[in-house]
């Protein structure tokens, strides 16, 4: 069971970290993007904040994991 808890936390983090690299990545084209339409932004910016939420959510995830398996 430690070792479950230990791989799925490490995986949930992992993901977690490509979860919030990719809500950056959505932000920075929506600062930069110079001659968007309103959709493009307007999509961007929603990418950016359901990815964040996300990446946020699989972060504690993997906390609860790590912390589980410390009290196991």
């Amino acid at each position: 069971m430690k070792k479950l808890l230990l791989i799925l936390g490490i995986l949930f983090l992992v993901a977690a970290a490509l979860s919030l690299l990719f809500a950056a990545l959505q932000l920075f084209g929506y600062y930069h993007v110079l001659d968007g339409s309103a959709a493009l932004y307007a999509r961007l910016f929603r990418r950016a904040i359901l990815f964040f939420s996300i990446g946020g959510g699989l972060a504690l995830l993997g906390v609860l994991g790590l912390i589980l398996r410390a009290k196991v």
